[in-house]
């Protein structure tokens, strides 16, 4: 369901690519009519932070998450 993403979740971008982790939910943004998650993933040795819309977002399956490593 949009919205209801836990920090600490693992989630990815319905369309697919890297799993994510859903941060602090006091840093969601509330827009009109859509909700922004603010989620990090680590590439290259950096730290990536961004905001994703809720409703292209899914939780990430397990296998996936282990297999991140």
């Amino acid at each position: 369901m949009m919205g209801t993403f836990e920090p600490g979740s693992h989630v990815r971008l319905r369309s697919g690519g890297k799993i994510m982790v859903v941060k602090h939910g006091s840093t969601a943004t509330h827009l009109p009519d859509t909700l922004l998650v603010l989620c990090e993933y680590r590439a290259k040795n950096r730290l990536i932070q961004g905001f994703y819309s809720a409703r292209d977002l899914i939780l990430a399956p397990r296998e996936a998450v282990s297999n991140q490593g």
